[in-house]
């Protein structure tokens, strides 16, 4: 039995507390999390990476497999107009689009749409495609995650199966990711036909899915930014310091495979310390309501008045020696 201090409190709940102060602002919370995806992803066999090149989801192995800044990542999500689609920053506006996704990702940016209501593909369904769909349902992103990892692959049907875990596992960890533990009706659509996932459409399934979600988080003041932000970052990157021509040889597609390592780690340094200096000189111009003003002249008549009463002065050790004044 925890043994409770003198103000009732246990230590186990002082420890919580103090956790709870150091942690950020729940409206910062980010879901999209190449790093869980690198942890999996690299632990597949090479006949299953071979299949993940089949379904057209091979460029994802460039994904950084470190700890990204969220501060770099939510100021551009803060600074996205979902009038006009755009980042809007002191160096320029970046327009995004479904077909700068798709090049950021390797995606397949034509093609068939991803349904947007389970309703829309359930009667399209055959019989294995609904047995995937119970074995799936209600199930967690660990429970896919087991599934990818140890999925065998050694008959066209469990291929199949293995495909479906992965496109699930990939949308739900970084493509379109959300605030719930378990897998979402936005994710099953690609359980049907996913012998064609290159003909479908992710990349406008991805861009559409970021744009509600930062509509939600501007309008509605959702605690949880969903969706994939990472890709803000690609674009901006890669728009502001390779330029803004798509098809430009020199930058193929897709642009994750240059922009990963030590590059981005040292533009993600250099964005993280601009935000911090603009940060700096927006709170030293903002102009102060009358209760902050006041604050602060109190303030600074408390320490004239202080440095008037105790002057400073050096005893024989030639140490600062602080004693009041005689009046």
């Amino acid at each position: 039995m925890a043994r409770k201090n003198v103000s009732g409190s246990t230590k186990k709940e002082k420890g919580m507390a103090k956790r709870e102060a150091k942690r950020p602002d729940k409206r910062s919370d980010l879901r999209c999390t190449p790093l869980k995806f690198r942890k999996i992803y690299d632990r597949l066999s090479d006949e299953k990476k071979a299949l993940v090149d089949e379904m057209g989801l091979g460029a994802f192995q460039h994904l950084p497999n470190f700890y990204i800044n969220h501060k770099v990542l939510i100021e551009l999500v803060r600074s996205y107009d979902i009038f006009t689609n755009t980042i809007s920053t002191g160096v320029g506006e970046f327009l995004i689009t479904s077909e700068k996704v798709g090049h950021a990702f390797g995606l397949n940016c034509r093609g068939d749409l991803f349904e947007k209501r389970q309703k829309d593909f359930d009667d399209k369904l055959n019989d294995e495609e609904k047995q995937a769909m119970d074995l799936f349902k209600g199930k967690s992103l660990t429970f896919v995650q087991d599934m990818v990892k140890d999925c065998p692959i050694e008959t066209d049907e469990q291929k199949r199966t293995f495909k479906r875990a992965f496109a699930l596992f990939i949308q739900k960890s970084f493509l379109l990711p959300t605030s719930s533990a378990y897998i979402s009706p936005i994710h099953f659509p690609i359980i049907r036909d996913i012998d064609n996932t290159q003909g479908r459409n992710w990349a406008h399934h991805v861009n559409s899915f970021l744009i509600n979600r930062i509509k939600e988080f501007h309008d509605q003041g959702s605690q949880a930014v969903k969706g994939c932000h990472f890709v803000l970052m690609i674009i901006y990157f890669r728009e502001r310091y390779d330029g803004k021509r798509l098809n430009d040889p020199n930058f193929p597609a897709p642009w994750i495979q240059r922009w990963t390592g030590e590059l981005m780690k040292d533009k993600i340094k250099d964005e993280d310390e601009d935000i911090t200096m603009v940060k700096m000189r927006i709170k030293k111009t903002m102009p102060m309501t009358q209760n902050q003003t006041l604050k602060r002249r109190n303030i600074t008549v408390q320490m004239i008045l202080k440095l008037r009463l105790i002057p400073k002065r050096c005893n024989k050790k030639g140490e600062q020696k602080e004693d009041k004044k005689k009046v």
